[in-house]
Formats: C-alpha cells, structure tokens, sequence
C-alpha cells in the first residue's frame, strides 16, 4: 500500500499521541504489557517517521 507523505505526516501524529497517551496511563506503574506496547508504538513511528522524510 502506497501511501502519501500526507497521510504518513497524520499516521505518525497520530502514533504520537498514542504513544503519549499510553504513557500517562503507565505512571510510575510498571505494567510490562503497557511498557511493552510503548516500544512498539515508538518502533512504529520510527519506521512511518523514516518512510515519510525519504519522500
């Protein structure tokens, strides 16, 4: 799937607030699954992130 570097630039706000989001739900808790899901959101935008420049 194709996608433009518009919807790459909404993709990975959006990935952000997510990771945001996910992190001021973790707190000072140390849920591994929510910790867990971060690196993955992070990993994600990096990927989108990487894509999106190279367009």
């Amino acid at each position: 799937m194709e996608l433009n570097k518009r919807e790459l630039e909404l993709i990975s706000l959006s990935l952000f607030r997510l990771t945001i989001e996910k992190r001021a739900l973790l707190g000072d808790r140390k849920d591994e699954y929510l910790i867990k899901m971060i690196e993955e959101l992070e990993k994600l935008n990096v990927k989108i992130d990487t894509e999106r420049l190279s367009k």
